[in-house]
């Protein structure tokens, strides 16, 4: 099983710090992960995400922040046939479009022990 893991990078880098921590549960849960890098050309940046979304079971996206690239990452994901696990700070907005799509678990945290805890319970849920 292979997760794709995304946060926004557009506006800020604040949701970056949270990717290594997210890695690591994925991880300990016997997933690999793919975390999403940044640089290259507009049409590089496509082509290894899409490639990497393609082999990809799960995606793992924090969307606490707006992007156009992660909800473009998401709706991808659908077409897929990935299963989806949207990571959202208490507070914040998520759209209605974007929780309502099948097989997407929407995590709401306020902490990021909070954000530990829910997210590993999501990840045994998933591997049985």
């Amino acid at each position: 099983m292979k997760a794709y893991i995304t946060c926004p990078v557009s506006h800020t880098n604040s949701r970056l710090e949270l990717l290594p921590e997210i890695k690591k549960i994925v991880e300990e849960n016997g997933i690999e992960p793919f975390v999403f890098e940044i640089g290259g050309t507009p049409e590089e940046i496509f082509k290894r995400d899409y490639e990497n979304l393609k082999t990809s079971n799960v995606i793992i996206a924090e969307v606490s922040e707006r992007s156009h690239g992660v909800g473009i990452e998401i709706g991808l994901s659908y077409h897929l046939g990935l299963r989806r696990i949207l990571l959202i700070e208490k507070g914040q907005f998520v759209s209605k479009l974007a929780q309502g799509i099948p097989n997407t678990v929407v995590i709401e945290y306020e902490s990021v022990d909070d954000l530990r805890n829910k997210l590993r319970e999501s990840l045994t849920g998933l591997s049985n």
